[in-house]
């Protein structure tokens, strides 16, 4: 998968030390219907339950993210391999972009954040999908 990154200077997705990419919306929905990034959703359930998931995202609240990614978590074999393209958002952007940061430290390679989050999926008319409360991760 190739996405296109609007950040000035070397490849800022491979830099620990560099923030994390926001993603655009319309990159975001390419990449969503490729099928080769893994999304994030970072809300607390209350909230994903009010407003859906973005279709085939993982829910991972942004206080258990650590523990997810973490090799020596007892939660973490849920982790999708390290050469995949991760994608985090939260309502507006904020805690992702904390998230995505947080999670390149950890060691996941290819990481951005929904520019907007999912206040602006919605809002561009995003597809939505009811949150399984076994899938929360």
């Amino acid at each position: 998968m190739s996405i296109t990154l609007h950040e000035d200077g070397g490849n800022p997705a491979f830099d620990t030390e560099a923030p994390a990419p926001r993603l655009p919306l319309p990159e975001a929905r390419v990449a969503l219907a490729r099928g080769g990034a893994v999304f994030v959703d970072l809300r607390m359930a209350q909230e994903t339950k009010r407003t859906g998931i973005i279709p085939g995202a993982i829910s991972c609240p942004h206080g258990l993210l650590d523990l997810w990614i973490d090799p020596g978590s007892p939660i973490s074999g849920s982790v999708p391999a390290n050469d995949r393209v991760f994608v985090f958002y939260c309502s507006n952007g904020l805690h992702a972009s904390q998230a995505a940061q947080s999670a390149k430290h950890m060691g996941l390679r290819q990481v951005f954040f929904l520019d907007g989050g999912m206040d602006a999926w919605l809002a561009a008319g995003g597809g939505v999908a009811a949150l399984d409360p076994l899938q929360v991760h």
